[in-house]
Formats: C-alpha cells, sequence, structure tokens
C-alpha cells in the first residue's frame, strides 16, 4: 500500500449560488404549506391516538423555519443534485490518489473552465516554474500543454479514487464498540490537500457518515488497537467518488463509498 504525503487544512465553507437559495427558498414554503395542510388531517392509530388539531400538528414544523434547519436542507439539496458512485464498482477501478497535481487535473475536470496552462504548466513542472528565458519558457509550454490536456480528459473519466490516510484511527470507544476516524473525513469545513500542490484541496459531501469505523468484534478491535497503541496503526483507505468542483475553495468535493482498515501487509482487518 503507497503511504501518502499529505495534509489537512480547516477552511469555512462558502454559501452556495443564488439558484441554490431560490430552489431553497421554494422547498421551505412547500415545507410549510405540507405541515399547515397535514394539521387538519386525521390518521387512525388507534385508541390512544391524539384528536385535537395542536397534538396532530407536525413537531418539526418551526425547526423547518429555523436558520439551522434551513442550512441543513440547503446543504441536502446540494448533495442530492450531485452524481452518485456506483457502490457496486470493483475496488480495481479506483485510482490510487496520492498527489495535489491529481487534484488540480480532477477539479479542472470537475470545473469544466479554460485552463490556464502557465499556473498549470508551474505546477508540473520544476524546470518552467523556475526558467528565466521567455523563449525556453514557450518552448517548455508547448511541449506540456498536450500533457496537460490529455491529463484533464483522463481525470473527466477517472473519477474513482481512493487515498490512504496513516494513523487514521484514535483509540477504540468502548460506548460506540468503534474506532473514531480522522477528523478531516467528517468535519464540516475540513479539506485535505497534498504537500507537493497544496493549491487544490479536496473536501467530503458525506463525511458525516463516516465519523466512526465500527468494529463489532470484540477479537478483532482488539487487534487493531494493540496494533495502534505501539504505533501500528493500520492504515485507513478512503474509497471515494469525485461529485463537483468547489471553484471558490479549488477544491473537489467527493462522495465517500467505503473505508477500510489495512494492516502493513495489505490485508483488510474492517470495513465500513
Amino acid at each position: 500500500m503507497t503511504t501518502l504525503n499529505h495534509s489537512t487544512k480547516i477552511a469555512k465553507s462558502v454559501s452556495p449560488a443564488k439558484p441554490v437559495k431560490r430552489l431553497l427558498f421554494a422547498a421551505l414554503i412547500a415545507s410549510c404549506a405540507m405541515g399547515l395542510a397535514a394539521c387538519g388531517d386525521k390518521v387512525d392509530k388507534g385508541a390512544n391516538a391524539p384528536t385535537d388539531k395542536a397534538a396532530a400538528a407536525p413537531a418539526n414544523l418551526n425547526d423547518v423555519k429555523s436558520p439551522q434547519a434551513a442550512q441543513q436542507l440547503q446543504k441536502q439539496m446540494v448533495q442530492d443534485s450531485l452524481p452518485k458512485a456506483d457502490p457496486a464498482t470493483p475496488d480495481a477501478s479506483y485510482a490510487e490518489l496520492n498527489s495535489g497535481n491529481q487534484l488540480m487535473f480532477s477539479y479542472l475536470a470537475l470545473a469544466d473552465l479554460p485552463v490556464d496552462y502557465d499556473q498549470v504548466a508551474r505546477r508540473m513542472s520544476r524546470d518552467y516554474a523556475n526558467s528565466n528565458d521567455e523563449f525556453r519558457k514557450h518552448d517548455l509550454l508547448d511541449a506540456l500543454k498536450p500533457k496537460i490536456d490529455g491529463s484533464v480528459s483522463q481525470a473527466k473519466t477517472q473519477r474513482y479514487f481512493r487515498m490512504t490516510i496513516n494513523n487514521g484511527i484514535r483509540q477504540y470507544a468502548f460506548d460506540k464498540k468503534a474506532f473514531p476516524l480522522d477528523s478531516s473525513l467528517s468535519e464540516a469545513g475540513s479539506y485535505r490537500y497534498f504537500l507537493d500542490n497544496g493549491d487544490y484541496r479536496l473536501s467530503f459531501s458525506n463525511g458525516e457518515r463516516f465519523h466512526d469505523l465500527s468494529v463489532q468484534d470484540e477479537n478483532a478491535a482488539r487487534k487493531i488497537e494493540s496494533m495502534r497503541a505501539r504505533g501500528e496503526a493500520p492504515n485507513l483507505v478512503v474509497y471515494a467518488f469525485a461529485q463537483s468542483a468547489d471553484i471558490a475553495n479549488k477544491a473537489v468535493s467527493a462522495q465517500i463509498v467505503k473505508v477500510t482498515l489495512v494492516d502493513r501487509q495489505g490485508n483488510v482487518l474492517a470495513s465500513q
């Protein structure tokens, strides 16, 4: 398993575009209207069912109007509009992600914006970045353009990837029977990036589902915890699908399909 050299950075998320806000407003109106209509409906749930209209009103009607509920609905609407991964995709179809340049090409492919060849070339070629000879730079750029275009085209078709996070688990939580995972997967406003090109970052749209990795079998949990405690923690492998480009934050937003814990010999110890 390849060991990756990457870091985590925390940043605030940005507000969605105006069309999403209009959809949100319409959805809030529809939700409130449905809730008000439900107040007059009667459902037979047995002798102990409430009969007055106040008791029959939806308990979350006021929550729908709250800023917190509005923000959650807004996030859910954006997430629902994104393309989704096919969970049946075989592991062999996930390309190894271990470079910021790979993220750069994925971002350019998803953003579908004109490529700034000079900027990309500076990241791809040290010779180009360090050269003061304009004719040499011009020749180098001409040679690099086909490679840049090819890498962007490949990224458009290769959207499934896997990345390895070293020391990606914390100590076993007995109350959950699970290992808490690296917070960069689930923490709001958190991004991962690679040291070779930190201009482009990675975030996860469904990270809240991967806050912990459940290991119900006690023997398996003991083995993993023993490895972690003696400084030989298994690697956390994240399988994901690139969904969209966050242009404001120069980031790729991806859906986590599954996570696995793998030992140094490549054996899968746990999966979710």
